[in-house]
């Protein structure tokens, strides 16, 4: 009997220490959230978590707390408790839970200034007095609901439809992007010495008819500050023209862009159709990303035209596409097309920083030069290079020789001039009197003692 008792009382004290030692555990459950948070006026989204891979989650809040530590000014954001016994715990312990706080400073009536947001949670541990291990995460909450300051400096100001312009502006030191904006376009601003920031903008192409024009500042809380300025828009057409497709031009240029691409059809009708709308959107793609952040100027005067060359296609001009008479396909020639000899020289049309020299898609073998302000020259169809990305170029510097690569059907080059992310029309920039006056006036003006 006695083997019995003790074996009883074994028994016992074993599944005491088996219900016991979970609860013994003195890990604190983990807490997720951001390092920081911004708040502006608009609001914002967050995710925040709290874990417990031990005994499980016993209660958690989330609070924003302001004003002095010893008596803070709490904000109640979430909070829950789960049921259990302090014996045991619960009977099917929550390990995770995550949700998002949608923030408003308004709505939460929070004032400007350093706050914080907490995390915390206990677990059904037997520590505390059997109260349970406790975490707290406090992370810091910058309530920020006042746009930037921004006046607009420039006055009246006349722009073409695939134009270009420059706006000076001033912004608060709290503004962490600034630029103009016309309807969905941006164009950055860049600092100038004076304390002042110039954006050289355009009116896109496809731009809505007298677009809303506008400078922004926004600060790191999101905060946006806007001004509008006088600018006259004067609307202007551009030509529509039939390219009939030959035969040979389909099978020899055509095919070979859609085996190079992986974009080959049955025909090369089909083929043709393919490389001209889905390369030819691959190819702006990497253009795009190619085209930096605006830096500082690093041209002088007026842009150089290819030397000795003829305009064989115009800018901005619709091309519908026929073949044996019938419309097959359309594109929008965002360039000119200049031709001279057989691989001419083709020549940095000013000084600036050489962003992408590579093959791509319907442009053959490009260049891309930056010029600082946010002006961007492109050179396609090359038959050869002479600089490659990173490359200091100056005015008149040899970049490469023309040729007939990508979607081109003979010997040119292909120049175009692009503002932010838009193209315009190089004509503007190739006149010194149009540069002088519309551009360098304006940030010679803010060098002006």
């Amino acid at each position: 009997m006695r083997w019995i008792l003790v074996l009883l009382v074994l028994g016992a004290l074993g599944a005491a220490v088996t219900l016991a030692w979970p609860r013994l555990e003195g890990d604190a459950p983990q807490l997720l959230g951001p390092d920081q948070v911004v708040l502006g006026g608009s609001g914002t989204t967050l995710e925040v978590g709290w874990q417990d891979a031990g005994t499980g989650l016993r209660s958690i809040e989330a609070v924003i707390e302001s004003g002095p530590t010893d008596s803070p000014k709490r904000v109640e954001l979430h909070a829950r408790t789960w049921e259990g016994s302090a014996l045991t715990g619960p009977a099917d312990p929550a390990r995770d839970e995550s949700i998002e706080l949608a923030l408003d400073a308004k709505a939460l009536d929070l004032a400007d200034g350093q706050a914080n947001l907490v995390l915390r949670a206990r677990d059904w541990a037997w520590s505390d007095s059997f109260a349970g291990n406790a975490a707290e995460l406090r992370i810091p909450l910058l309530v920020d609901t006042r746009a930037p300051k921004l006046s607009v400096e420039s006055g009246l100001t006349y722009i073409r439809r695939s134009g270009s312009a420059a706006v000076i502006y001033r912004t608060g030191s709290d503004a962490v992007r600034s630029g103009a904006r016309v309807g969905d376009a941006w164009f950055p601003g860049v600092a100038l010495p004076d304390g002042s920031h110039v954006a050289v903008f355009a009116i896109p192409i496809d731009a809505a008819k007298d677009p809303e024009v506008e400078v922004v500042a926004s600060d790191r809380a999101g905060n946006e500050a806007t001004s509008g300025f006088d600018v006259r828009v004067q609307e202007r057409k551009f030509a529509e023209i039939t390219i009939a497709l030959p035969p040979r031009f389909l099978d020899r240029v055509a095919r070979r862009l859609g085996e190079e691409n992986d974009m080959t059809e049955s025909t090369p009708l089909a083929t043709f159709q393919r490389v001209n709308s889905e390369l030819r959107e691959k190819s702006e793609a990497v253009i795009a990303a190619a085209i930096p952040e605006p830096t500082a100027k690093q041209w002088t005067g007026a842009f150089a035209q290819m030397q000795n060359s003829s305009v064989t296609s115009d800018f901005a001009e619709l091309r519908y596409y026929t073949l044996s008479g019938e419309r097959v396909s359309i594109a929008r020639h965002y360039g000119y097309d200049l031709a001279s000899t057989a691989k001419a020289p083709i020549t940095a049309s000013n000084s600036g920083t050489v962003v992408y020299a590579d093959d791509n898609g319907i442009y053959g073998t490009l260049v891309l030069i930056d010029h600082g302000l946010g002006i961007t020259t492109l050179y396609g169809h090359l038959s050869s290079l002479a600089v490659a990305v990173g490359d200091k170029v100056e005015k008149g510097q040899t970049l490469g020789r023309s040729g007939a690569t990508g979607l081109a059907g003979g010997d040119h080059l292909h120049f175009a001039v692009l503002a932010g992310h838009s193209y315009v029309d190089p004509v503007e920039w190739w006149d010194p009197k149009w540069v002088r006056e519309h551009i360098d006036a304006r940030l010679v003006a803010q060098a002006a003692p």
